[in-house]
């Protein structure tokens, strides 16, 4: 019985560890397959419960070899993942807050939406998926006083995005070429000056234009002249752990949650029986910092909204 138990130890312990290295490979993965972009969204979900499995069945099958692999596996996931979690230090200008959240289709409590903003002293709210409906309860809440100034792009479905600021906007404008809109105007922040700012929501991976979307923030981010500083918001339907993601962050760009050290952000789904198993929702910066990225819960919505301090 013992060698029994020893045997399939041994031999799930083995499977666990090709799993967590298959894992692993999907971070680097640059197919644009729908399977594996689905497997990247949860790879570190699966490398974790992976590693931790292989390490029991090996440690009981006394397969110490096939252990060592494993801790290096473990290791080189600590690595990959690494940057989410080391900080860069507080921003050092003038203090922003910023946040960004998908209303399911104007489900969302908007009145719930309003005392985050308020709690809060949001200066830049993005908003994806707002309805007609959804946005005229914006403009009856206290979202009108507290962020006057707006671009707002409503549709009946998923498509609507819009964009409010404690500050006066300029050169707003809907962005082409995406199948959701996405916006984009010039906020004159006080002591900061000029800041570009995105609200984006580009089509999810089970989509065939997911990939060329992501090119196109891609070179519309890198296309905004230096030194001015730039604050992209939105739903990427991509994570850290998808390649086309981590183009973006190049020519200066961050993600607010890895300058802050804010670890791993699931932000999605929240309408299951099960916790949010991937971060989708993302704010990138360019010529800023982060000291906090947090998540926040809004009643109907399927994201959890995302609150970003920087400057």
């Amino acid at each position: 019985m013992r060698m029994f138990i020893r045997l399939a130890a041994s031999l799930a312990g083995t499977a666990a560890l090709l799993i967590a290295v298959g894992a692993l490979a999907l971070h680097f993965w640059p197919g644009t397959q729908k399977v594996t972009i689905a497997a990247a969204a949860v790879s570190p979900v699966l490398f974790v419960a992976a590693v931790a499995l292989a390490a029991v069945c090996l440690l009981t099958a006394r397969a110490w070899l096939r252990l060592v692999l494993v801790i290096a596996v473990a290791a080189a996931g600590a690595w990959v993942q690494s940057p989410l979690w080391r900080a860069d230090g507080a921003p050092t200008g003038p203090a922003l807050t910023v946040l960004s959240t998908n209303l399911q289709v104007g489900r969302a409590d908007v009145a719930a939406l309003a005392r985050l903003v308020r709690d809060e002293r949001v200066d830049v709210l993005a908003v994806q998926e707002i309805t007609p409906e959804a946005a005229r309860g914006v403009e009856s809440s206290t979202i009108a006083a507290d962020l006057p100034y707006r671009i707002v792009r409503p549709e009946a479905m998923a498509s609507g995005t819009a964009l409010y600021s404690r500050y006066p906007l300029s050169s707003t404008a809907e962005i082409p070429g995406f199948a959701m809109r996405s916006l984009t105007a010039v906020a004159a922040v006080p002591g900061r000056g000029d800041v570009q700012l995105f609200a984006l929501h580009p089509v999810p991976p089970t989509d065939a234009g997911w990939a060329d979307e992501l090119r196109r923030v891609e070179t519309l981010l890198h296309g905004v002249p230096e030194p001015k500083p730039v604050i992209a918001l939105g739903d990427y339907n991509a994570t850290y752990d998808h390649t086309p993601f981590r183009r973006l962050l190049a020519d200066g760009y961050r993600d607010a949650g890895d300058l802050a050290g804010a670890g791993w952000l699931p932000t999605y789904p929240t309408d299951k029986s099960y916790p949010a198993m991937v971060g989708i929702d993302h704010v990138l910066l360019r010529g800023l910092g982060a000291a906090d990225v947090t998540r926040h819960d809004l009643p109907g919505a399927d994201h959890k909204a995302l609150l970003a301090k920087v400057g």
